[in-house]
C-alpha cells in the first residue's frame, strides 16, 4: 500500500486489518499513525479500552490477540498499537503468529492493529532483491505495509512550503533551500524551525520569511557549524576566518582538521571555477559534483569572486604549506592563520 491508497482509505472509512508503518523518516511514521488514530475516532475517555498501546522491539503476539478479541467500548472500532517493533528478528514462528493476527482481525472486524517499525526495524531489502519478510507479506491480504524513506531535497522543499503556508507565511524556494542547508534534513527538526521562524515573522509584523531570517535564527547542524571557516573563505573575509579559527581553538579542534577544511573548500571552489570556465550551467555542475543546489550557488558566486586562475594557484600553495608542515615548516594553527592572511 502506498500513501495515496492509505489516504483514500482514510477518506472512505475502509479501514481494517493490520498496518505496519516503517522506514527511516520517523516523522512520517508518527504522522500517518496519528492519521489512522484520528480516522478511527478514539475518544480520550475510552482510550484505555479502545486504544491499547504496547511498546518494545519484541512483539507479544498473545497480548495483541487478547486485545483484538475484546470488543470496543462505546465505539464501532478499536485501534491496537505496537510501537518500535523489530520485524527482522521474527522467524517462521513469528511469521505464523503474524498470520494468525491478520486472520483474527478478519474475524473481529472492529479491531485494527497498527505496528510502527522505525529506523531499521523492518528490512525491506532492495527492489531487485526484497527481504524474506517483504517477499512473504507484501501482498498478504489484510496486511498493509507503508514505507517511509528519507525525503529527497525536493520533497522537503515542497513539504516546508506547505507548512509555512499553514502558518500564513510565504517563502521562496531559496528560503526553504537555505533552511535545509542550515538545519539539516530531519523533518522533526525542520518542523520546529518552521514554528520558530513563523512566530518570529508574526512578531515582526511580517507575512514572509527570507533566507536572511533563516541564517539569523534557524538552528544549525554540527556540520553547518564546522563550516564557519569555510563560509569565511567563500566570503573572502579574513576577519570572519580568524574568528572561526578562534572558536575552533576553544573547541580544541585539531589544526590538521582546520587545514583540511581549508583545503576541501578551495578544492571545491577550484572545481566549480573550472566547470564555469567550460561554460557549464548550474544543473550540469550539480550533476558533476553532486553538491547541494543552495550550497552550489554560494560556491559559484565565490568562485567568480576569486577566479579560476587564482584558485588554481591557491591550491598549489596549499599543497606546499601542507608539505612544509610535515617536514619541519610552520605547523599548527600558525600555519593556518599564515595561509589565511596571505590568500584571502
Amino acid at each position: 500500500m502506498d500513501t495515496n491508497d492509505f489516504k483514500e482509505a482514510l477518506k472512505s472509512g475502509r479501514l481494517s486489518g493490520v498496518y505496519i508503518f516503517a522506514g527511516e523518516e520517523e516523522y512520517l511514521v508518527r504522522y500517518y499513525l496519528k492519521s489512522l488514530r484520528d480516522a478511527v475516532g478514539i475518544d480520550d475517555a475510552f482510550a484505555v479500552f479502545n486504544n491499547p498501546t504496547f511498546d518494545g522491539e519484541e512483539i507479544d503476539f498473545g497480548a495483541i490477540a487478547e486485545a483484538i478479541k475484546s470488543p470496543p467500548m462505546m465505539s464501532d472500532y478499536k485501534l491496537i498499537e505496537w510501537r518500535h517493533a523489530d520485524f527482522n528478528v521474527l522467524r517462521e514462528q513469528g511469521h505464523a503468529q503474524l498470520d494468525e493476527l491478520i486472520e483474527l482481525c478478519r474475524e473481529h472486524s472492529y479491531s485494527i492493529v497498527a505496528f510502527t517499525a522505525s529506523g531499521d526495524g523492518l528490512d525491506f531489502g532492495t527492489q531487485n532483491k526484497p527481504s524474506a519478510f517483504i517477499k512473504k507479506f507484501a501482498k498478504r491480504e489484510g496486511l498493509n505495509i507503508l514505507r517511509f524513506d528519507k525525503s529527497t531535497e525536493n520533497q522537503l522543499y515542497a513539504w516546508l512550503k506547505k507548512h509555512f503556508d499553514a502558518h500564513g507565511i510565504s517563502v521562496t524556494l531559496d528560503t526553504v533551500k537555505a533552511l535545509v542547508f542550515r538545519s539539516g534534513r530531519s523533518m522533526d527538526v525542520l518542523a520546529n524551525e518552521v514554528e520558530k521562524l513563523s512566530a518570529l515573522a508574526h512578531a515582526r509584523g511580517k507575512d514572509s520569511v527570507s533566507a536572511d531570517d533563516v541564517n539569523e535564527v534557524a538552528s544549525s547542524t554540527p556540520e553547518c557549524d564546522t563550516f564557519a571557516l569555510s563560509n569565511a573563505i567563500l566570503e573572502r573575509s579574513k576577519q570572519k576566518a580568524y574568528f572561526a579559527l578562534e572558536e575552533m581553538k576553544i573547541k580544541r579542534v585539531d589544526p590538521i582538521a582546520a587545514m583540511g577544511m581549508v583545503a576541501r573548500t578551495f578544492d571545491d571552489l577550484t572545481a566549480v571555477a573550472h566547470l564555469l570556465e567550460e561554460g557549464r550551467g548550474l544543473g550540469e555542475i550539480k550533476a558533476v559534483l553532486g553538491m547541494n543546489e543552495y550550497k552550489l550557488k554560494i560556491y559559484i558566486n565565490a568562485a567568480k569572486r576569486y577566479g579560476a586562475e587564482r584558485l588554481s594557484k591557491i591550491v598549489e600553495l596549499l599543497a606546499k604549506a601542507d608539505s612544509g608542515a610535515k617536514f619541519g615548516g610552520v605547523t599548527g594553527y600558525t600555519a593556518v592563520e599564515l595561509f589565511i592572511s596571505q590568500n584571502l
